[in-house]
């Protein structure tokens, strides 16, 4: 049976809550890939190899397949492209690939194997990092001195063209937006720009607000603001590579300022990142269970719940597994 939409069963379906992937990047790496690379998880598509052998020769096709195989045993119903680094600016600075029909070649290639992976009943994200993702300032928030004049549609149009018109995608995810110029900007495209449902992560501040500074309070006065302007097709808001202990507030905030927006919550699994060893600290930020988290979310409004970096099919299990709990139907 062929699957709905995901904004029509969403919509259909107010109680109902998905359950998300998790941290594709940091699990390709534990896999054996080095996604240390401008292109970051996007690199094992970049070889030749990778399209030209099969599963059982490319030792690389094998571990993102199983890595997919992985988070759906663990409850996945909604699952994302590995393409948040894919911009056209990151992919033909850093790769062989420097021409548009080259780049939108790639990026069919990619969103059609991960259908492959995941079967025809899960719903697939075409996953879009933020302006920031290629000079590495998405914690940061830090776009410049002028960021309102950045073209981010500019930026954003080539993976764009190909995303919105790919029938294996069902949905739109920009991801980590720590800049309220580029929030601003995004909202503003109508569904000329965005015939798809799309849903906008936002990159927070362990204190609760963006990357740049801005307020859960100002965002949503700039939700607000834009009244039955909106593109039909912003189905959700939410947080994304967040502080674990903090997200359930900064999420509980969020719900506050706009209770009738449906929300998504996929947070870093609790370990810090140490800037000076380079290495993960696993007792960072954990105090929480995943249990008190999800049900917090819920509680939150939170529509789909999954993970970001570091977080293993291990934790979309237990996100399942509290999910299953807590949500009211």
């Amino acid at each position: 049976m062929p699957r709905p939409s995901v904004k029509e069963y969403l919509a259909s379906n107010p109680e109902e809550v998905l359950v998300l992937d998790g941290g594709q990047g940091t699990e390709l790496e534990n896999r054996g890939i080095k996604v240390a690379n401008p292109v970051w998880s996007t690199i094992p598509f970049i070889s030749d190899s990778f399209w030209t052998a099969n599963d059982s020769s490319s030792k690389d096709r094998q571990i993102v397949k199983e890595m997919y195989e992985d988070f759906l045993k663990a409850g996945a119903r909604v699952l994302m492209t590995v393409t948040y680094q894919a911009s056209f600016k990151s992919v033909s600075e850093n790769t062989s690939i420097t021409t548009l029909e080259e780049y939108d070649a790639l990026l069919s290639r990619i969103v059609s194997f991960s259908r492959s992976c995941i079967g025809d009943d899960k719903w697939l994200v075409g996953c879009i990092g933020p302006w920031g993702a290629h000079n590495c300032s998405e914690f940061t928030g830090d776009y410049g001195s002028e960021p309102e004049k950045i073209d981010y549609l500019q930026y954003f149009k080539p993976q764009l063209d190909n995303f919105t018109v790919n029938d294996d995608l069902d949905l739109i995810g920009f991801e980590t937006i720590p800049n309220i110029h580029e929030l601003r900007a995004i909202l503003s495209w109508d569904t000329t720009i965005l015939p798809k449902p799309f849903y906008i992560g936002l990159s927070v501040h362990e204190h609760g607000v963006l990357r740049d500074g801005t307020t859960m309070h100002e965002v949503a006065e700039l939700i607000k603001s834009l009244g039955d302007k909106i593109n039909p097709n912003f189905v959700l808001l939410g947080i994304n590579c967040v502080s674990y202990n903090h997200s359930p507030e900064i999420l509980r905030s969020l719900h506050q300022e706009i209770p009738e927006l449906p929300l998504i919550a996929y947070p870093n699994s609790g370990e810090v990142y140490d800037t000076v060893k380079k290495i993960w600290n696993p007792k960072g930020d954990h105090t929480l269970t995943w249990d008190q988290v999800v049900k917090s979310y819920i509680d939150s409004g939170a529509r789909i719940i999954g993970g970001c970096c570091r977080t293993s099919p291990k934790d979309i299990a237990a996100i399942n597994a509290a999910v299953n709990k807590y949500r009211p139907n």
